[in-house]
């Protein structure tokens, strides 16, 4: 009689509780330096919602796979077909005898995370050029005027409050504004002694940034890789380079914030305005409320659509660009283009798709600033809700592929997980995440989230943690 009252039990055990049981991750965490990592885990079966894995609900840092999240408000929100606009204008009058402009050359920004990217070459192709082309049609020769920046369509804040100092000058950490050009970046240019130790020469600027005083303390190195640091707030133009770069280099590039991307776009039209023998008489300015002036339209250029804006964003991961979403979020939500009334959506979103949002505390739109928290389970509510609706495609398309692309393309090469997860990622000191898509050995397709906080593993270590689970995951 045992025998078959052992089956009976076994039989009544709800499927996807033995899975969770055979599934338990706690082991993973029970070697001494992870017995003081705290760690939310969350799986389900992305056809039927089936539960297959889940730990203590604990709402911790999310890092990158806050972008997730933004991407899919902004898809729920602003729509995929959503686009951003960067128009020139002109106020006053064009002589006919003479092509003199007597008024200003208006620039004005829509908030447009990705205008003259480096990410969207084909589609703005040179993005300055065409409004001076569209110019001169016009008929204009000389202009006795200013260039107007209308800067009135976003919040005067380039960066959130919680972001760290030591991030904000870095290429990771360029602040919106209502012009972006060149997605906010500059390149410095070093050449490095054969000698360790030594200190490094600047060569160039680009794009050139007037006024920019940089003060370079970065040494050559015998590590690899760049080991630097640009210390420098949003508009300020001294600042300061620390760290590294290998020793031997003449052509080693970084990649730092501008501080003051609206200015450089300028600079760049009166630039171009010069090289097509147009001359202005007057400077660049700025009119945060925007110019009251009569305007003519000289041209328009649109962003790409929103569902090709989210494939960088979430394969390079772009905190530029997720921190524009949050704002844009905002206008479309409330009419106040602001990260508050972003935030307030975000909110709004959970309660109306019936998201489990306890532990929710976000703080902006990339996950840089480490106050952001939220559980594995809310994550998973939250793709479950895209795989199964009409946005899947557009959303998984614009994930990273494990050994393929995005920041996966050099993770779990040579394992199972190769081209089987297509997930977002995030790390900072003590903080590893990853949330995706994953189809196992069985062929079953799963939905899963993994955030662990609080770690004393060196980087490569904690992911291997990563891959560890996600193997669990893949085989059983």
């Amino acid at each position: 009689m045992r025998p078959i009252f052992l089956f009976i039990l076994f039989c009544c055990i709800p499927f996807q509780q033995l899975f969770a049981q055979k599934n338990s991750v706690g082991h993973f965490f029970s070697t001494g330096t992870l017995s003081t990592a705290s760690y939310s885990i969350y799986a389900i079966d992305a056809r039927s919602g089936d539960l297959l894995c889940e730990t203590d609900q604990k709402s911790l840092t999310s890092a990158s796979v806050m972008k997730l999240f933004t991407t899919a408000v902004a898809l729920e929100i602003l729509g995929p077909d959503y686009t951003f606009s960067t128009s020139l204008y002109y106020s006053g009058n064009i002589d006919p005898q003479n092509g003199t402009l007597t008024g200003n050359l208006i620039l004005k920004g829509g908030g447009d995370p990705a205008f003259c990217s480096s990410f969207f070459k084909d589609h703005y192709k040179d993005c300055i050029a065409t409004w001076v082309a569209q110019l001169k049609k016009c008929g204009v020769k000389k202009i006795e005027g200013n260039i107007s920046l209308d800067l009135s369509a976003l919040e005067h804040a380039s960066v959130p409050g919680g972001w760290a100092w030591d991030d904000i000058g870095n290429y990771y950490g360029a602040g919106v504004s209502a012009i972006t050009y060149m997605d906010n970046l500059y390149d410095i240019q070093f050449s490095s002694s054969k000698t360790v130790g030594v200190k490094t020469t600047i060569k160039s600027i680009d794009p050139e940034i007037p006024g920019l005083i940089l003060d370079n303390n970065v040494t050559s190195s015998a590590e690899a890789g760049d080991q630097t640091i640009v210390y420098g707030a949003p508009g300020a133009l001294h600042q300061t380079i620390e760290g590294t770069i290998p020793s031997d280099q003449t052509d080693f590039v970084i990649k730092a914030a501008m501080p003051d991307p609206p200015q450089i776009a300028g600079q760049a039209l009166l630039k171009k305005l010069k090289e097509e023998g147009i001359d202005l008489s007057g400077s660049i300015i700025k009119v945060p409320e925007g110019d009251k002036s009569n305007r003519i339209l000289v041209g328009t250029q649109l962003s790409p659509p929103l569902k090709d804006l989210i494939v960088p964003l979430n394969k390079e991961s772009l905190n530029l660009y997720a921190e524009h979403l949050l704002c844009e979020i905002g206008r479309k939500f409330s009419g106040e283009p602001s990260r508050a009334k972003g935030l307030e959506a975000y909110h709004r979103f959970c309660l109306d798709k019936g998201i489990d949002s306890r532990g929710f505390f976000p703080s902006d739109g990339s996950g840089l600033t480490r106050s952001n928290a939220m559980t594995s389970k809310m994550l998973v509510e939250t793709m479950k809700y895209l795989y199964d609706g009409p946005n899947r495609m557009i959303f998984l398309n614009a994930l990273p592929i494990a050994g393929v692309d995005g920041t996966l393309r050099n993770s779990f090469k040579g394992t199972p997980l190769e081209k089987n997860v297509t997930a977002k990622t995030g790390s900072m000191a003590h903080v590893r995440s990853i949330a995706g898509l994953m189809r196992t050995k069985s062929k079953r397709t799963i939905l899963f989230a993994i955030l662990i906080n609080n770690f004393d593993l060196k980087s490569q270590e904690a992911s291997k943690l990563l891959e560890s689970i996600l193997l669990s995951f893949y085989n059983n």
